[in-house]
């Protein structure tokens, strides 16, 4: 399963690994406030190799390593107007796990935020991933927040448009009587404020699947029903 996000951020400069990396860390914790197993002092950098990605923590008691901060800093010395922050959970099964990668251009620019999920990570409940992609939104403030297991992207109904999936974040506020096709919607406030966006829901009694027809279904006609309403923006238009 992925989550994957597409955001500005006129204050986030590509060199600023330390800010990159505490969000991580804020979305981390609210995975951790829902699955016990997932430790924010386990997460390592990623490497070119199975080895390589244990030799560095991304967070110590204070929040990002210093030893994070210094490798990210020397990956990206020559390279410094796009960059990205690419963290693991350090799970020992190489089939599951849960791990980020953060992209980050100039200020401004459209950035990408991705969440992978693995193995049994894959199937967590509705109520962890819907807390994942609220935490997503409060510390990104992205275009859109999209969940969907690998394949889906093939499906949707609309090539220049985000896919529903098994869920979808648009910063909008979007009623029942809009989408009646949606399973759910989430209301998503800022930090506790007024609310910001809504996530819809394509299934709720079961974890998404691309072999199951009937959410593929689902799911895109949700995607007709935003298109109707112009409430599904076109990537080009982020």
């Amino acid at each position: 399963m992925k989550i994957n996000a597409q955001f500005r951020d006129l204050t986030l400069s590509p060199l600023d690994f330390m800010e990159v990396l505490n969000r991580l860390g804020s979305i981390i914790d609210s995975i951790a406030q829902k699955r016990g197993d997932v430790q924010k002092n386990t997460w390592r950098l990623k490497g070119n190799s199975r080895a390589d990605a244990g030799l560095y923590p991304a967070f110590d008691e204070g929040g990002a390593s210093p030893a994070a901060l210094a490798v990210l800093k020397e990956e990206f010395r020559n390279s410094p107007n796009r960059t990205y922050v690419s963290i693991w959970d350090g799970s020992d099964a190489a089939a599951s796990g849960v791990s980020m990668v953060c992209h980050v251009g100039r200020p401004g620019a459209l950035n990408l935020f991705v969440v992978e999920m693995l193995g049994e990570y894959a199937l967590a409940e509705l109520t962890t991933v819907a807390s994942i992609v609220t935490c997503t939104v409060q510390e990104f403030n992205p275009a859109y927040v999209g969940v969907s297991p690998k394949g889906y992207f093939e499906k949707r109904v609309f090539d220049d448009k985000p896919g529903v999936g098994w869920m979808l974040y648009l910063p909008k506020l979007i009623t029942a009587q809009q989408v009646p096709e949606a399973r759910a919607l989430i209301p998503v406030p800022e930090h506790g404020k007024n609310q910001t966006g809504t996530i819809i829901i394509s299934v709720t009694d079961a974890v998404f699947s691309i072999d199951n027809p009937e959410h593929i279904e689902i799911a895109n006609r949700i995607e007709i029903r935003l298109v109707d309403q112009d409430l599904l923006p076109r990537y080009v238009d982020l």
